[in-house]
């Protein structure tokens, strides 16, 4: 099979935008990825409202600008 000079221009074309789209969506879902660790780590304080991130492992944690103990995860209840 013979490739002409506009078919290996199309390939190369066709080729760069794939590898474009390619590396377009794969920053997009580490983007995300990253996003979501972020909102998981991120603790808010039941008395003071300041909003902070946590990688501890401990159910409780303490509260960088009042001192409060302030439980993490989504099951906390705000009364």
């Amino acid at each position: 099979m013979e490739l002409s000079l506009a078919d290996f221009v199309l390939w190369v074309l066709v080729g760069s935008f794939a590898l474009v789209g390619l590396c377009a969506m794969s920053s997009r879902y580490f983007h995300a990825r990253a996003e979501r660790r972020g909102l998981a780590r991120r603790v808010i304080c039941r008395l003071c409202l300041h909003a902070f991130e946590d990688s501890s492992l401990g159910p409780t944690v303490e509260c960088p600008a009042c001192r409060a103990v302030t439980e993490k995860g989504r099951g906390r209840s705000l009364g």
